[in-house]
């Protein structure tokens, strides 16, 4: 008779615990529905209060002046180039510090000639000037110069976005101010108590889950503790980079030195990050005479900063002290120099950093220029028409080639009003373009004679425009250096 009893307590047992784990199931869903409906208008009555209020505080006609100075993708690229967009992108990320939005803040404006809503201002570190914005573009374009919100799919993920219309002092639209935030995010509350409410239901049938929910808060604690070591980290990368930059242009010459020799003059120096493994260089030998060079290192980055660093110091020493020699002996020199310094010789050939360098000795009192180039051409423009020189098929440094490497000397009688342009690989080779190719040099050719009759200013923002255009949205491919003279 026992044993029919037992089974039956234990059905019995085993009905209850299992009623008591479906009731526990069904409170902790409902629980947790409501705490997300709560959690869900909480984050929506919190991302509405942000973009209200930055639409309150935020100077319309401040963003309508930024808009109206640069009127081009990639015009603006440091938030520290224009006083304005630097205040306006402060406001924005201090906005997103206190208030604890992980994602970006942004002011958003439609460009009617584009017929696209592009990003005027934002609170991330680089700028994403006059971008166009496609996540949530619809839902904005839609209700554009109104206040609201939506729940929106960005990628794989929900988001929770609200945006307030910025006016002028006098009513009229110059934009939104868009804010998002992860819908998981937003319901971090409601999970929270969610997994809480699981925790003490386990609790309940198994000792086992106190165990297992403090082993998870352990985990937690350690992933977030390796998550602020990698930030610091990061952030001291971020910042030794910066004093890198830093270093690299007190070594190169302001731009402003060539106008000490030349009539005029320009240089478009676009590193492909913080720092350019690209310079120019300068040395100014009498009253009439000097050293010009533009130079390509190995590499880009941080890598390719220091190796610059390294090419223009000895330039700096070689050349005074070798002022009467001509740019293939100095050559010569600076690629030994380079050689030993790096601790190259020996090494296995293709294995080594290098530089290319275009290097001009030019004479005012004789109208005389002597080049000489290392894997790098001269442009010259003679009269009216364009003449590419070529250097020779050997770099600086590097073990591709001997030690002792000789270079060829080209003799330029120049006339009054010529013009010479050096420039590093970068601006060639630049993919964009409807087909995705090269902008080769051909292109480069074109663009300079058919521009002859501007003004040396007016050539550089030609150039400028016509590389950021030819870009688009694709990658900046390496860094890039164009530096013209009119001799």
């Amino acid at each position: 008779m026992g044993t029919p009893d037992l089974r039956t307590t234990r059905k019995v047992v085993s009905t209850i615990y299992g009623t008591l784990l479906l009731l526990c199931i069904g409170v902790i869903a409902i629980v947790h529905i409501a705490g997300r409906k709560a959690e869900m208008e909480k984050g929506t009555t919190r991302l509405n209060g942000i973009t209200a209020g930055l639409a309150a505080q935020l100077n319309a006609d401040h963003v309508q002046l930024v808009l109206d100075r640069y009127d081009g993708r990639g015009m603006l690229i440091k938030n520290t180039q224009d006083a304005w967009y630097y205040v306006l992108s402060d406001q924005l990320r201090k906005a997103a510090e206190h208030n604890g939005i992980s994602g970006p803040i942004r002011v958003l404006t439609y460009d009617s000639l584009k017929q696209e809503l592009q990003i005027a201002v934002s609170s991330t570190q680089v700028p994403e000037f006059r971008m166009p914005c496609t996540d949530a573009a619809p839902v904005i374009t839609r209700t554009y110069g109104h206040t609201g919100h939506a729940e929106v799919r960005i990628g794989e993920e929900e988001t929770l976005l609200s945006h307030a219309a910025l006016r002028n002092a006098s009513g009229a639209l110059v934009g939104t101010v868009v804010a998002t935030m992860p819908v998981n995010e937003v319901l971090g509350g409601a999970t929270s108590a969610m997994w809480r409410n699981i925790g003490v239901a386990l609790l309940l049938f198994a000792i086992v889950g106190a165990g297992l929910i403090t082993a998870i808060r352990r985990w937690l604690e350690r992933a977030e503790r390796a998550s602020r070591d990698l930030q610091q980290r990061h952030a001291g990368i971020a910042d030794s980079i910066a004093y890198a930059g830093k270093i690299q242009r007190a070594l190169v010459p302001s731009p402003e030195v060539y106008n000490e020799l030349f009539e005029s003059s320009f240089v478009i120096d676009r590193p492909k990050d913080m720092v350019s493994g690209d310079f120019h260089w300068y040395q100014r030998i009498d009253e009439d005479t000097c050293f010009v060079a533009a130079a390509d290192c190995t590499g880009h980055g941080l890598p390719g900063a220091m190796l610059a660093a390294i090419g223009c110091s000895l330039l700096n020493e070689i050349v005074p002290r070798q002022s009467n020699s001509d740019p293939a002996e100095l050559l010569g020199q600076l690629n030994t120099r380079l050689i030993t310094t790096l601790h190259q010789q020996g090494v296995a050939r293709g294995a080594g950093d290098g530089m290319d360098v275009a290097l001009c000795r030019i004479d005012r009192k004789a109208r005389e220029i002597l080049f000489a180039g290392a894997f790098r051409p001269l442009f010259w423009l003679h009269e009216g028409q364009l003449t590419v020189i070529n250097g020779d098929r050997k770099p600086i440094g590097g073990s591709q080639h001997e030690l002792d490497r000789r270079f060829t000397v080209h003799r330029l009688a120049y006339s009054p009003g010529d013009r010479i342009y050096l420039f590093s690989d970068g601006y060639v080779d630049q993919f964009g373009g409807p087909e995705r190719k090269r902008f080769m040099s051909a292109r480069l050719q074109d663009l300079l004679g058919g521009s002859r009759a501007l003004t040396m200013g007016e050539q550089a923002e030609l150039l400028e425009r016509a590389f950021t255009e030819w870009k688009g949205s694709e990658e900046q491919v390496d860094d890039v250096c164009v530096l013209g003279l009119a001799v």
